[in-house]
C-alpha cells in the first residue's frame, strides 16, 4: 500500500513540474514574439568632394522595413532626415578645410535605426583654392602663327576642365577677348599642359599687353577629383617682341610664267639652297608663290645666282592677290644692281593686307637673253 502511495505522489510531482516548465516556455515564446527585426544597413558608402560641399552616395538595403534615411555629420552632430530611401545627397556649406565624418542610417516606420555606416570626407575649401597656382599665359610664335600659350593648366592638385576666358589690351586701343571650351583637353592629368592651339592671335605690334586669363579646373583632394569646377585667374603684363615669318614655310606652291621645270626649274627658286638656282630662257617672266591661306608680306629677299650678271633682275613689280585674277601692286623697283654673285638684297614695303598669292613680275633683266635668280623669299616682319 505504501508503494502505491509513493507512486501516486511521484506522478503528482512530475505533473506539477511539467506544468511549471510549460509556463516558462510560454513566457519565453512571448518574449521572442516581442523582439523586433530592425531595418537594413546601407552598403558601399562613397563620397565625392566638391567646392565647400560633398556628395554622398550608397546602395540601399533590399529589406521591407527600411523606409527613411538619416545622415549625421560634423563636430556638432548635425542631423539630416530624408522621408524616402534616397541613395545620394549633396551636403553644402562645408567651409572648413578639415575632414568631416558622415554617418548614414536607415530607419523603419517606428524610427528604429539600422547599424550605422561611416565615412570621412574632405570638401574643397576656399583656402585650398586660394593656394592653387593659377596658370600663366605667354605670347608665342609657332611657325606662321602667334598664340597665347597657357602654362600650368594641370598639376597634382588640379585638372584642367577645358574652359578658358581671356582678354588682352594693348597699344593702339587693341582689345581682344573670348570664351573657349576645349573638350578634348578636359580632365587631363598631364602636368603643365601647354595649350598652344587655343588662342590664336593676330600678329601683335611690339609693346606691352595686359592679359587677363581665367581657367576653370577641378581641384584634387588626395586621390579624389572635385565634382565642381573652380576658376583660377591671373593678370599679367606680357611683352611682345618682334617676329619675322618666312612665308615660304607656309604650305603652298611655286610657279612661273613659262612652266619652267628640270634641274634649274622654278622649284629651285624657293628651296633655300644657295647652290641651286631658277633659270628660264626668257628675258622676262613672272614667279608666283601661292599659299593655302592668306598672310601678310611686307619684305622680301632676292639672291643673285652664281654666274652671268646680265641675267639678274633689274626692274620688277611685286603684286598680291587673293584669287589669282585681281592683282594689287605692293612694290616697284627700277635699276636695281646686284654687285656680286650670291648677293642677298632685302626690300621692304608697307602692307597690312593679307594675300594668298604673291607674284614677282620681272619687267627687265640686266640685258642678257636669259633670266636667272638664286632665291626669292617673302617675309612678314612685325618690326616694320
Amino acid at each position: 500500500m505504501k508503494s502505491i502511495k509513493k507512486i501516486i505522489v511521484a506522478i503528482l510531482l512530475v505533473t506539477l513540474a511539467g506544468n511549471h516548465g510549460c509556463d516558462s516556455m510560454d513566457d519565453n515564446f512571448k518574449q521572442y514574439l516581442e523582439e523586433y527585426d530592425y531595418s537594413g544597413k546601407i552598403d558601399s558608402l562613397r563620397v565625392y568632394p566638391g567646392f565647400e560641399r560633398v556628395i554622398l552616395a550608397w546602395d540601399n538595403p533590399k529589406d521591407q522595413k527600411s523606409k527613411r534615411i538619416r545622415v549625421v555629420y560634423g563636430a556638432d552632430s548635425t542631423v539630416l532626415n530624408f522621408d524616402a530611401l534616397v541613395d545620394s545627397i549633396s551636403i553644402d556649406g562645408l567651409t572648413a578645410g578639415t575632414g568631416y565624418e558622415f554617418i548614414v542610417y536607415t530607419l523603419d516606420d517606428h524610427g528604429n535605426l539600422s547599424v550605422p555606416s561611416y565615412i570621412t570626407a574632405f570638401p574643397i575649401s576656399q583656402a585650398f583654392v586660394d593656394a592653387l597656382t593659377p596658370p600663366m599665359g605667354v605670347v608665342q610664335t609657332m611657325g606662321p602663327d602667334q598664340y597665347v600659350s597657357i602654362m600650368g593648366t594641370s598639376n597634382v592638385l588640379m585638372k584642367f576642365s577645358g574652359h578658358i576666358e581671356y582678354s588682352i589690351q594693348g597699344p593702339g586701343d587693341l582689345t581682344l577677348s573670348d570664351e573657349l571650351y576645349i573638350p578634348e583637353l578636359a580632365g587631363s592629368s598631364q602636368v603643365d599642359i601647354r595649350v598652344d592651339e587655343l588662342i590664336p592671335l593676330p600678329f601683335l605690334p611690339i609693346g606691352e599687353y595686359n592679359v587677363n586669363l581665367s581657367v576653370s579646373v577641378w581641384p584634387i583632394q588626395g586621390t579624389l577629383t572635385s565634382v565642381d569646377e573652380v576658376w583660377l585667374s591671373n593678370n599679367q603684363i606680357i611683352r611682345v617682341e618682334p617676329v619675322k615669318i618666312n612665308l615660304m614655310t607656309i604650305p603652298g606652291t611655286v610657279s612661273d610664267q613659262h612652266n619652267t621645270s628640270g634641274g634649274e626649274g622654278i622649284e629651285k627658286l624657293v628651296d633655300g639652297a644657295i647652290n641651286t638656282k631658277y633659270l628660264t630662257f626668257n628675258r622676262t617672266t613672272w614667279m608666283m608663290w601661292r599659299m593655302d591661306r592668306e598672310f601678310i608680306a611686307n619684305t622680301y629677299d632676292m639672291t643673285s645666282a652664281n654666274d652671268a650678271p646680265d641675267r639678274d633682275p633689274k626692274n620688277w613689280v611685286l603684286e598680291g592677290s587673293n584669287d589669282g585674277n585681281e592683282w594689287t601692286v605692293l612694290d616697284e623697283r627700277e635699276n636695281i644692281e646686284f654687285t656680286s654673285r650670291f648677293q642677298k638684297r632685302t626690300f621692304t614695303f608697307p602692307n597690312v593686307t593679307p594675300f594668298s598669292h604673291y607674284r614677282l613680275r620681272v619687267i627687265e633683266n640686266n640685258g642678257g637673253g636669259i633670266f636667272q635668280l638664286d632665291e626669292w623669299t617673302l617675309f612678314y616682319d612685325s618690326a616694320l
